[in-house]
This record gives structure tokens, C-alpha cells and sequence, in this order.
């Protein structure tokens, strides 16, 4: 089992094009580049610089349609919770712990039913009808708006549990009510995209592109050692984004086209 992953992570590697380790370059530029600026390395840097760098290596090769992106995942979600948790941007964090970390697994399983006859370890990408398409969107605008008010009334009580735990740079209240509903959207947004993104819809890419966008946001808005990574790591999300809708779009007309 262990060959088999590690053949997978090979391959993986071997296969990247130019502009995918350019992508890679610059997430670990940005990385040296904050250490540099801010004269010093410390714990919290570190893991985020690690997060960023693994991160981008997950959305680079699920832009590429890998099978690899979700081992990258796995490992990305735990130090992105660390970071989330630390900094009150409770509802992205619950929505890695609870959803996300969960659905790596379950990704990498439906993605292994979607695979391509002539290749391991690319799959096939498909298009949604409009009709599933416009209930997305109704339950994504009804769940922001259901689940703002929790993250409203919840953060205190999230600060408190963490206090009892220790925990004094767990805070529990939002810099303002623009990143309260940013945070709500991005959580939401989230879970419906993680979800689609494992069925292999080509339309996750878009949500994506949202997604990273309010992500800088709210993470623009935070000033912590972690901000300066985070906001990088969305910048190249964000790049990724446009490359993964090319790919996948391209992927699935191959599809139509046997």
C-alpha cells in the first residue's frame, strides 16, 4: 500500500507542467519572502508557510484532476484549522473539521470510480444541468443566511470553551459584521463546493474563484503572524482557480467528444 501511494506521488510530481511548478515557486517565494521581512522564524510562521505550500500543492494537482490532491488535503486541513481556531474565524475552521477533513476520504474514494481507462491517475470531469445548478444556489444563499446568525450568537460561547481549555488567543468576537458574513459565505460555500468538487462537477471551479476571494478578504481584514501567508496562499489559489476551470472544461469536452 505504501509503494502504491508513493508510485502515485511520483508520477504526480513527473507530470507537473511548467506553469503548475510555477505556481509552486511562488507560494514558497512568498514563504522566504515573510521570514525575510519579518527578521525571524517562529512556530506560527512556519506551520503557516507549510499550509500554504501544501495547500497549493492540493489545489494544483485537483486543478489537474489528480488523484494526489487529496493526500495533500488531509495534511493541509489540520494545520489550516490550527490557524482558522487561533485566529476566531470559527466558522471555516468547524467547516474543516467537521465536513472537509471527512470528505478528503470520501473524495478520494468517488474519484477513484471516475478514473480515466488511459490514465491512473487523472479522472473524468462532468458538466451539471441548470436545474441542479439553480438548487444549489438557493441552498447556498439559505444556509449563509441561517448559519451568519449562529456564527453571531456562538462566537462568545466558542471563546469561552477555549479558555477553559487554556486556549487566551481564542477570541470570540469578529473584527466586524463584514467578516462575520464573509466568514458565513466562505463556510457554506465551503461545504457545497467540497462536496461538488468530489462528484467531479466542473462548476466547482467557479464556486472556488468566490470562494478565494472572500477568503483574502477576511483574512486582508486579520492582522496576525498568519495573515500574510494565508492572503498568499488565496493569491495563488485564486491564480489556480482560472487554470483548474480551463482543464476541467477541457477535460470534460474530451468526455463528450468519446
Amino acid at each position: 500500500m505504501r509503494n502504491k501511494y508513493a508510485t502515485l506521488l511520483y508520477l504526480t510530481f513527473r507530470n507537473l507542467n511548467w506553469f503548475e511548478w510555477m505556481l509552486i515557486a511562488a507560494i514558497m517565494a512568498l514563504s522566504v519572502a515573510s521570514f525575510v521581512i519579518k527578521g525571524e522564524v517562529t512556530a506560527n510562521s512556519a506551520i503557516a508557510a507549510v499550509s500554504a505550500l501544501l495547500g497549493v500543492f492540493c489545489v494544483v494537482l485537483g486543478a489537474k484532476g489528480s488523484m494526489a490532491n487529496w493526500i495533500f488535503g488531509i495534511v493541509e486541513c489540520f494545520l489550516y484549522m490550527y490557524i482558522a481556531f487561533s485566529q476566531h474565524i470559527y466558522g471555516d475552521a468547524l467547516q474543516r473539521l467537521l465536513y472537509t477533513l471527512p470528505m478528503q476520504f470520501l473524495g478520494w474514494h468517488w474519484w477513484s470510480q471516475r478514473k480515466r481507462k488511459k490514465n491512473t491517475d487523472q479522472i473524468q470531469t462532468r458538466w451539471m444541468s441548470w436545474k441542479v445548478r439553480g438548487s444549489y444556489l438557493v441552498l447556498i444563499v439559505v444556509l449563509t443566511i441561517v448559519f451568519a446568525q449562529f456564527l453571531k450568537y456562538a462566537g462568545p460561547h466558542l471563546s469561552g470553551f477555549f479558555q477553559m481549555l487554556h486556549i487566551s488567543s481564542f477570541r470570540g468576537e469578529y473584527v466586524n459584521e463584514g467578516q462575520l458574513w464573509l466568514d458565513a459565505s466562505t463556510t457554506v460555500l465551503g461545504i457545497v463546493t467540497t462536496f461538488i468538487s468530489t462528484r467531479a462537477y466542473v462548476e466547482q471551479w467557479f464556486l472556488w474563484l468566490v470562494i478565494n476571494i472572500f477568503s483574502i478578504s477576511i483574512w486582508g481584514m486579520n492582522d496576525s503572524e498568519f495573515s500574510f501567508m494565508t492572503v498568499s496562499k488565496y493569491s495563488v489559489y485564486l491564480i489556480n482557480t482560472f487554470y483548474g476551470i480551463y482543464v476541467w472544461t477541457k477535460l470534460a469536452k474530451s468526455e463528450e467528444i468519446q
